[in-house]
């Protein structure tokens, strides 16, 4: 027969011994390692950890012992591995918002602007990358050291270690990504654009279209009056409709192989998949691929330059008006929610799928090899960075009074011409 109180008491003496002698690194990690997993799992136990946590930091006489210096060592060797796996410094900073929390996103947002292979020392870095960095300063600022990130010796708050442990927990379990541009290790080897894409003039030209583009849309957005909306849409899909098509020629009389890119939109919450499934409508239209991701909210386009970013931009568009459409029904409710925007994206789709046929019907029979080979590079493009994509739906009940509010409102949405079927004259 055991004595349970004698066998309690040598427990006891036991944890007293162990918490007595001076923790090794493997003790150290260990502790690191449970309460990441208590960050995310179940933050309310973690007070205890990081008292624990803060003790052994106080005591420690080398960053080979100090929690936070480890912490933040692994955090800056999993930040770096991602860019290596395809992350991207915007991608990284939503799916920590998106997984953990906001002030976990914060904090992974200064880990990256401070890790040095891709933030703060990223002398050579692409202009898309350091673009990135720059909006990542303006929204979530800038730590000013490492101490800063999470305080060395036993001095971390307990918002730091929760945000760091959150940070490293996602970090842990983070899937390789797609590589859409080049990582850190290869800058300055990234692949060559086409002649016709690297043209200073032909460059000069898509910026004043994208430019008269982006303000004809803002206008189009801000404008209470339908008949004024539509002209200013009307105008810029005109002109990007005729821009892609030109450079698809143009491409195709110089012989040269169409140049296939891969861009991220993130899709934010609530009503991430019925945003996507919007996103994912305008690019079947606009002859681009659109990859939904769950684990990231994300959704990769894949086709032309002119095209995906034809489609970011009509999407943009089609969703503040869907967004501005919804509230004006005057109805709430989740089921009610869901159900408008995706009878919005299912009718855009009809719209645009129809619209899409008849601008290329107008330039006759030489665009149909064109458009071919398009297609080719496009979907030899999606092999490659996702070989093993597969597709479906999800099956769900909508609200009905959800669906048909939002069927009506995608039949008034201001749509762009020649892409895009306009509404009613």
């Amino acid at each position: 027969m055991v004595d349970m109180g004698s066998q309690s008491r040598q427990q006891r003496e036991a944890r007293r011994r162990s918490m007595g002698r001076s923790p090794g690194p493997d003790d150290v990690r260990t502790l690191i390692d449970v309460a990441a997993k208590f960050a995310s799992a179940a933050p309310g136990g973690l007070g205890p950890r990081i008292a624990r946590l803060n003790e052994l930091g106080s005591a420690a006489t080398a960053d080979s012992g100090d929690p936070a210096a480890l912490v933040v060592d692994e955090v800056f060797a999993r930040i770096a591995a991602a860019w290596e796996s395809g992350w991207q410094p915007r991608d990284l900073v939503h799916t920590a918002g998106r997984r953990g929390s906001k002030p976990a996103a914060r904090w992974t947002a200064r880990a990256v602007l401070l890790e040095p292979s891709g933030g703060s020392s990223a002398d050579t870095a692409p202009r898309e990358w350091t673009d990135q960095l720059d909006a990542l300063r303006e929204q979530h600022g800038e730590s000013v050291g490492v101490d800063d990130l999470l305080a060395r010796g036993g001095r971390a708050g307990v918002q730091q270690w929760v945000s760091a442990l959150v940070t490293l927990d996602l970090l842990r379990i983070l899937p390789a990504s797609q590589l859409l541009s080049a990582p850190p290790s290869r800058w300055g080897r990234q692949r060559p654009a086409p002649a016709q894409a690297s043209s200073p003039q032909h460059g000069e030209q898509r910026a004043k279209m994208l430019s008269k583009v982006r303000s004809l849309l803002a206008k189009a957005e801000s404008t209470e009056f339908a008949a004024e909306a539509e002209a200013f849409t009307a105008k810029a899909q005109d002109l990007m409709t005729r821009h892609s098509i030109d450079e698809a020629l143009l491409t195709a009389d110089a012989g040269e192989v169409f140049d296939v890119r891969g861009i991220r939109v993130l899709i934010d919450q609530p009503y991430a998949l019925e945003k996507a499934t919007l996103l994912h409508a305008v690019a079947e239209a606009n002859r681009v691929t659109a990859i939904w991701s769950e684990f990231s909210s994300s959704v990769t386009l894949i086709g032309l330059p002119i095209d995906v970013e034809q489609v970011d931009l009509l999407f943009t568009s089609t969703l503040v008006q869907a967004t501005r459409a919804m509230t004006r029904a005057e109805a709430s409710g989740t089921g009610f929610r869901r159900a408008f925007l995706q009878a919005f994206a299912t009718r855009i789709a009809e719209r645009l799928s129809s619209s899409a046929h008849e601008a290329a019907d107008s330039y006759g029979a030489v665009l149909v090899p064109v458009l071919r080979r398009q297609a080719e590079a496009v979907a030899d493009e999606v092999e490659r960075l996702f070989p093993h994509v597969t597709t479906g739906s999800r099956r769900r009940r909508f609200d009905a009074r959800g669906w048909e509010a939002g069927t009506r409102a995608a039949d008034a949405a201001v749509l762009p011409a020649g892409a895009v079927e306009s509404g009613p004259r």
